[in-house]
C-alpha cells in the first residue's frame, strides 16, 4: 500500500514540497474512509475517473522504475494518519481558480 499510494503521489506532487505530497496523500487516506469512495488503497487509486495517471499508465512507470523516497515518506506518513487537509477529498491545480485550501500547486476541498 506505501509504495502504491507514494508512486500515485510523485504522480501527482512529485515536484512539490512535503506537506504538497502529504496533502495529496491525505485526499487519498480521507477517500478510503468515505462511504462515497472504495474502501481500499488500491480502489481509490484506480476508481473510475479518478487520478488520471493510475489509468494513463505513469503510476505504474513509476511502480516500475522505482518511487522517489521523499514520495514513500509522505506515503507513510499519511497511511499512518498525519493529515493536512482536514476532511478534503479532491485537489486541482492551484491555478484552476477553485476556492479551497492551497498547499503546494494544488488547492484542496
Amino acid at each position: 500500500d506505501v509504495t502504491l499510494l507514494a508512486a500515485l503521489i510523485e504522480c501527482e506532487a512529485g515536484s512539490s514540497n512535503y506537506e504538497g505530497m502529504l496533502a495529496v496523500g491525505s485526499v487519498v487516506v480521507n477517500r478510503m474512509k468515505h462511504r462515497k469512495f472504495p474502501n481500499t488503497l488500491y480502489g481509490v487509486v484506480y476508481h473510475v475517473g479518478q487520478f488520471p495517471p493510475a489509468h494513463d499508465g505513469k503510476v505504474d512507470r513509476v511502480l516500475k522504475r522505482g518511487v522517489k523516497a521523499s514520495c514513500v515518506k509522505a506515503a507513510t506518513d499519511a497511511l499512518n494518519g498525519k493529515n493536512n487537509v482536514g476532511s478534503c477529498l479532491y485537489f486541482r491545480s492551484a491555478s484552476s481558480g477553485r476556492q479551497g485550501l492551497i498547499i503546494g500547486g494544488n488547492v484542496f476541498f
